[in-house]
Parts: structure tokens; sequence; C-alpha cells
């Protein structure tokens, strides 16, 4: 689903020194501070249109919090897309062909990406395909906002974050079931996105690390 807006583009700043601490700040979930958001937000300005990737849940109230600047959002909900047999059994045999079927090649390439927990629910392999694929469609300098669980289980299903500010989400659990974590140690992210680097890096108490990366 494609839907065209105006909004910010990031300043020129690059990728600068990593940050990476422990996050302090209430409240608590389901409505957080997010100061991964609050950085990526800083970096956009009003002199430039973006083109985003969401590869989460499809959610009115993240297209409304970017419907202020000017561009195009295009959300891929793979959480869904992923859910079908068809594509269930082909991520599991071809996960390179998964993700070229879902998330085709775009008119322009993206400058901001949306990945939410989604890595949580992929393999290893599933994780550096999907980040291959993605890599090959941002620009160099594209953003990508990322959460990782640390904590021993999870959702069992990927769960719904709306953005009530530029530094507050809303989190929106789809089911009461759970299941065990990944846990992605942050080595094993950076070597998985290797297309990417990581900017800032911070632990959240309700037990997920944020991931701001920069497209090399």
């Amino acid at each position: 689903m494609r839907v065209p807006w105006p909004f910010r583009r990031e300043s020129p700043q690059g990728a600068g020194p990593r940050r990476e601490f422990a996050e302090a700040l209430d409240p608590q979930p389901p409505l957080y501070r997010s100061p991964t958001l609050k950085a990526l937000v800083s970096r956009l300005s009003s002199e430039t249109s973006y083109h985003i990737l969401d590869l989460g849940v499809a959610s009115g109230a993240n297209v409304e919090f970017f419907s202020r600047f000017s561009g195009q959002l295009q959300i891929a909900d793979l959480p869904d897309a992923l859910a079908s047999e068809e594509l269930r059994s082909l991520l599991r045999t071809d996960p390179a062909a998964a993700f070229r079927r879902l998330l085709p090649v775009a008119w322009k390439q993206f400058d901001i990406v949306l990945a939410w927990d989604v890595l949580n629910y992929l393999s290893r392999d599933q994780f550096r395909c999907l980040a291959t694929h993605v890599t090959s469609l941002c620009q160099p300098g594209a953003l990508m906002f990322a959460l990782v669980s640390t904590q021993k289980e999870m959702s069992g299903v990927p769960q719904v974050f709306k953005i009530v500010d530029e530094q507050t989400l809303l989190l929106q659990p789809r089911t009461t079931a759970v299941q065990l974590s990944p846990r992605f140690p942050p080595a094993e992210v950076e070597r998985l996105m290797s297309g990417f680097s990581v900017v800032q890096s911070v632990v959240m108490r309700h037990g997920v690390r944020e991931y701001l990366l920069v497209r090399h």
C-alpha cells in the first residue's frame, strides 16, 4: 500500500559516532518513550521529501504522523503477508525469493525503513536475506529503525507499534501467546545487517534493544 504525503528528509549529518546506552525513562509499556525514534526524527528536515518503507503492520497513526511532511510511504505488512501457508513454505525453502516477491523493486529507492520487531520472527538465514534485499532497495545514507528482543520470551506474533509523537510509541500486542525469543546479540545484528552500520543502540527496560542504522 502506498500513501503519498509531504514529510521531512534526513539532514546531511550522515553516520556519526555510535551511541549506546540504557534507557531509563517513563512511561512504561504499552506507552513508552523511544529515544531512537526521537533520534530518527531529529535527523529529518523539511527541505527534502522521503520515500519510506514500513515493514510492519499498517497503522493509521503512523501514516498520520508522517502526513505532516512530504514524500511517499509504502507499507509491506510483512507479519500478515508471511502468515500465508504458501509464503511460509517459500520462506523456509528460499527466503531470498520470498522477500523478492513481497518487496519488489520500487520506482525510487527508500530513504527510511521501519522494521519494528519483524526481525525477531525470522531465522538467521531469513534475517540475512531480508537485510540483503532491503539494502538493495535503499539509497546510501538511508536510515533503518529496528527493535530486537532482549528477553527470553516475546509475543507470539509481531506487535503493532503506533507513533504517538516524535518520542513516544504505543505498543499493542495482537495475541497473549508467547514464544521463545532469538535474542540476537548486537554483534550478530551488525553481521546480519552487513549493508548498514549501527548509529545508535539503546537497551530499553521493557525487553528490547532499539537500533538506528544507516545504509553504507
